[in-house]
């Protein structure tokens, strides 16, 4: 039986009233019209039967969704996500320690995260609709939607060079475009940025963060849940911001939480605003 699509402002009462957007993997129709025209996300189940070859069915179903593109400056296309905060003598992203992760948007348009192992405590995402928090941003408080609108200079990370990287141009954290409301938003980088740069953000510029943060993490507007083993998590990253509690694992190595991670464009989702048409190719930028 099919379901009809989320709206794309959608609130936890939303989601608690209609269930969460599930979908067979075989589906991809139904999948594809829920990441574009729905919620912005969806739970999907039966990618791969065994974890065994967990990568490879992945893959597949990554290609079938859309373009693989890459991750890092080794130019892979499936990244490990799993707690490395051991072995790394520099890693500080967050998707290979075990700490929180406040709500942000990815590079790519589109992320799949499949689930191996979950954690043995945490690890339970948090994910919020970004037409969600300007309704509320316009109704409480429109002065700063202006501010949100201009932007920001952004922190580029230099993947060859542990540590390094660059201020970029200034980029708009909401902003209209041909498929509607478009949102890239991660703060550590506004602020490293204005750091960069030798400057300091203005107290209405960081009012106005302070408020995008507040309706982030506003558990009327938000919905969570936590990864079992055998399901994936797509994100349209335009749509829709997401965050993850912080984890405690098993000590046991083979236990471990452990995730497989994709980063997809595709056809069949609109363009982006030119501003945020970086999110095409991001790791252009980052080599």
């Amino acid at each position: 039986m099919s379901r009809d699509l989320a709206p794309k402002a959608w609130r936890r009462q939303d989601m608690e009233s209609r269930g969460l957007p599930f979908y067979s993997a075989d589906d991809l129709s139904r999948i594809k019209s829920e990441l574009r025209d729905g919620a912005g996300f969806a739970l999907v189940r039966g990618i791969a039967a065994e974890s065994a070859d967990a990568g490879a069915c992945l893959l597949r179903f990554g290609q079938a969704l859309g373009r693989l593109l890459p991750q890092n400056a080794a130019q892979e296309t499936l990244v490990e996500i799993a707690d490395f905060s051991d072995q790394d003598a520099f890693d500080d992203r967050g998707y290979r320690s075990p700490g929180e992760l406040h709500p942000h948007t990815d590079p790519p348009p589109l992320i799949v995260l499949l689930c191996l192992r979950p954690a043995r405590v945490g690890g339970t995402n948090r994910l919020v609709s970004a037409n969600t928090i300007r309704e509320e941003i316009e109704s409480k408080r429109p002065e700063i939607l202006p501010i949100l609108e201009a932007g920001f200079a952004f922190f580029m990370p230099d993947e060859k060079t542990p540590g390094g990287g660059r201020s970029r141009d200034v980029i708009p954290i909401l902003i209209d475009g041909p498929g509607g409301l478009s949102c890239i938003y991660y703060r550590p980088f506004i602020e490293r940025a204005a750091a960069v740069n030798g400057t300091q953000l203005a107290g209405n510029s960081i009012a106005a963060l302070d408020y995008f943060d507040r309706c982030a993490s506003d558990p009327d507007l938000l919905i969570t849940h936590t990864l079992v083993s055998g399901e994936a998590l797509i994100l349209n990253n335009y749509r829709v911001l997401h965050a993850r509690d912080e984890y405690e694992d098993w000590p046991e190595k083979a236990q471990r939480r452990h995730l497989l991670r994709l980063w997809l464009d595709a056809d069949w989702l609109p363009d982006p605003p030119p501003a945020h048409a970086g999110r095409r190719n991001p790791m252009a930028a980052m080599l």
